[in-house]
This record gives structure tokens, sequence and C-alpha cells, in this order.
């Protein structure tokens, strides 16, 4: 044999015995939330992907807080025989743990691992504008007849009638020439009735 087969033949070997061990298992290939992730609010599902098809019976996740106690654990598969899923329950803000265990059903070979994710509080909804008043209408110049009118101004009272005059001096007088002739034409017929009465006498 030559050097350079026998170099060759040395190095397949070296990369035969670098890849088996991945050839070998279903390792964990991406995963949401994934490696030192920083996720806002609470995921609700941890999604990971395989690199060979999985034997469910045998795959679980498993996910701790960060005083070591568990939180949620199993899954089922997902979307292909690669991936595999865990819904999860409301996380509060901190960093979790995730540990998985894997069984390729290609080779029959089972793997772990684990790793970290943070969960941080989601920010608050910015508190939306209360709406402005709307202006009141301005009031506009009523156009009905009653408008239009002048106003009434109150009738002026009329004066109140003067007392009618006492009788003047002059009306006074009238009436005693009045009774003056009353009297002449009194004492005339007296005087005729006493005429009378003598001539009779006689």
């Amino acid at each position: 044999m030559t050097r350079p087969f026998l170099r060759a033949l040395l190095c397949a070997a070296l990369l035969s015995l670098i890849a088996s061990p991945v050839l070998a298992h279903a390792e964990l290939v991406s995963a949401a939330p994934g490696l030192g992730d920083q996720v806002e609010g609470s995921p609700a599902k941890l999604v990971t992907t395989f690199s060979q098809n999985l034997n469910v019976s045998r795959t679980s996740l498993e996910v701790r807080d960060a005083s070591g106690s568990t939180v949620a654990k199993g899954g089922e598969l997902g979307a292909s025989p690669r991936e595999f899923r865990l819904a999860l329950p409301e996380l509060a803000p901190g960093k979790y743990q995730v540990r998985w265990t894997s069984f390729s059903s290609e080779d029959g070979e089972l793997a772990r691992g684990s790793y970290t994710f943070t969960v941080v509080a989601a920010p608050s909804p910015s508190p939306s504008p209360s709406p402005s008043p709307l202006p009141s209408p301005t009031p506009t110049q009523s156009t009905s007849p009653s408008a239009s009118l002048a106003p009434i101004t109150p009738a002026t009272p009329s004066p109140a009638p003067s007392a009618i005059p006492a009788p003047s001096d002059a009306s006074g007088g009238g009436g005693g020439a009045v009774l003056i002739l009353i009297g002449a034409a009194l004492a005339v017929v007296g005087g005729i009735g006493i005429w009378l009465v003598r001539r009779r006498s006689t």
C-alpha cells in the first residue's frame, strides 16, 4: 500500500469516529424558546426539533424554574416526526431550564441535554388618550317671528282726573239771587192774601 492511500484510509476512519456519535443520536437542532433566549411574557409552548425521527413513547421535555421545581413535563409529536412540543403554563419572569430526552426511532439511540432561557415581563400597554370633550355649539340668533318684534314698552299711565273744582263765588251769587226772587214772590203772594182778607172783612 502506498502512503497516500493509507493516509486517506486513516482520515476516513477518523471522520467516521467523529461523526458516529452525531449520526447515531437524535440530537437537538433548534428550539423555541431556545438556548439563551429572552422572551417577553410567558410563552404558550416549547417547540423543539431533533436531527432524527423520534420515538414518542421514550422522548420527553421538562421545564424547571430557578428553584429547580418542575413546572411542565411530557410533550407530544409536532408537525413532523422530528418535532416535539410541550404546552407551558403561565411562567413568571425569571430563568428556566429545559431538560430534553430523545430516543431515535431510526437507530434506537438515547440522548439527553439541557439549556436555559429567560422570561421577562411583557411591556404594559400605554393608556389610550381619553377623548377631548366636544365644544358646545354657539347659540345662534333665533329666526322665529317673535325674535324680530320690537319689545313692548308698558303704557304710560294717564294722569288721574283732577278733582271737580268747588263752585266759584259767582255761581254762589247766582244761587242767592234765586233765593231773593223766591222771597220776593212769597212776599207778594202774602201781601195779596192779606189784602183779600181785609177786603172781605170790610
